[in-house]
């Protein structure tokens, strides 16, 4: 064991991890005790190979689907005891989960031990869910239960402070730590200068990460299906990977790549792009798509490629106020013909801008010294 180690800290998460937690396991590994404890997710990447070097234990307890509530619910009441066996014989100080299905686990898997009583927990919040914002009977249920769970909870981090100010501050009266999803500066790879050996005269519209967005990628697809001047490149997966490979098989200037390597493929993607599409569908009632800060938004101010995203989002005033980008009303076919006939004369301009930009605006460093101050505290 390392002489300088601090703390014992487990991550008990609901989903393998993607590079947000892959930062923190990577990071707080240094001077901890890493073990890793996680769900297994279909539309996730999974990248061991990016932390598993680093950690004590990286333990899978299981694949849930991400639709199925019925037979997730199945699963997670199967793993109660492989959690607890697991944990039982980990000696750790500090625990980290990420919502509330997994410390509902992780209390019914400490129930005969005192681990619970001992170890400080740790809650991060990277989307702000159906339920803290929807008026029914169920969401009401999975309040009460969730304002009795916090009740156990130390300390919480937040990837937006929209979601303390709207929701958590209703339940957690506590400062939260905002530790938005940007990248560290000595994760990410260096960028490329692909465009200038370009010569096709096409513009290449890029659509990143997880696909969960399907009206404004559909609203895209339709309007430059029969453009040739225009190409629309998709890198990775998720709930509309369906949608998305049915526009590729049929017009060749969408194309579709599937999964990507963010820590490997990252500069060859971004820099590969003139315009990175970062839409949320404003017009399904969803709270979360109005105030949630995406790692894309980071990436492509590192990568230096112009924004698109939705009008109405808090994302969408950050790239209004930085000049890093353009804002179009969601799924709105004249705003977005506009653009497309619009955004190369402003495409330098957009450029300057990111030249102006603070690294600690993009990069994490900072934010991952003061993340350790807080935790330990």
């Amino acid at each position: 064991m390392k002489s300088n180690v601090k703390h014992s800290i487990l991550f008990l998460l609901s989903h393998q991890p993607n590079p947000r937690f892959i930062k923190q396991i990577n990071y707080l590994s240094k001077n901890n005790k890493v073990y890793v404890v996680y769900f297994n997710r279909e539309n996730i990447k999974t990248s061991t190979d990016e932390y598993i070097k680093h950690v004590h234990l990286n333990y899978n307890l299981g694949d849930i689907p991400d639709k199925a509530i019925i037979k997730r619910m199945i699963i997670y009441i199967k793993s109660i005891h492989k959690l607890k066996k697991t944990i039982k014989d980990i000696d750790y100080d500090i625990l980290f989960v990420n919502n509330i299905d997994v410390l509902l686990l992780y209390t019914f898997s400490s129930k005969f031990f005192s681990k619970i009583k001992t170890s400080k927990i740790i809650m991060e919040i990277s989307d702000l869910k159906f339920h803290t914002y929807s008026k029914n009977i169920k969401s009401s249920i999975i309040r009460t239960i969730e304002k009795v769970l916090f009740k156990q909870v130390d300390k919480l981090i937040v990837t937006s402070i929209k979601f303390y100010d709207l929701y958590y501050k209703n339940i957690f009266p506590k400062k939260p730590f905002v530790l938005e999803n940007k990248p560290l500066s000595n994760m990410i790879p260096e960028k490329l200068d692909i465009q200038n050996k370009r010569k096709e005269e096409k513009i290449i519209i890029g659509i990143v990460g997880l696909l969960l967005q399907g009206n404004p990628y559909k609203t895209l697809f339709e309007m430059v299906k029969d453009k040739s001047n225009i190409e629309v490149h998709i890198y990775g997966k998720g709930m509309y990977t369906d949608l998305v490979q049915d526009y590729s098989k049929t017009h060749k200037n969408i194309k579709y790549f599937g999964e990507y390597d963010f820590f490997k493929d990252s500069a060859k993607i971004y820099s590969s792009l003139d315009i990175l599409y970062m839409p949320y569908d404003t017009t399904n009632g969803s709270l979360n798509n109005k105030v949630a800060l995406p790692n894309k938004l980071y990436e492509a101010m590192y990568f230096q490629v112009p924004i698109v995203t939705s009008k109405g989002t808090y994302v969408g005033e950050i790239v209004e106020r930085l000049g890093i980008g353009r804002t179009i009303k969601c799924c709105n076919n004249k705003d977005l013909d506009n653009l497309l006939l619009t955004i190369g004369e402003d495409h330098s301009k957009i450029k300057e801008k990111f030249s102006e930009l603070d690294s600690n605006m993009y990069f994490a460093d900072n934010d991952y010294i003061n993340l350790e101050k807080f935790i330990y505290d």
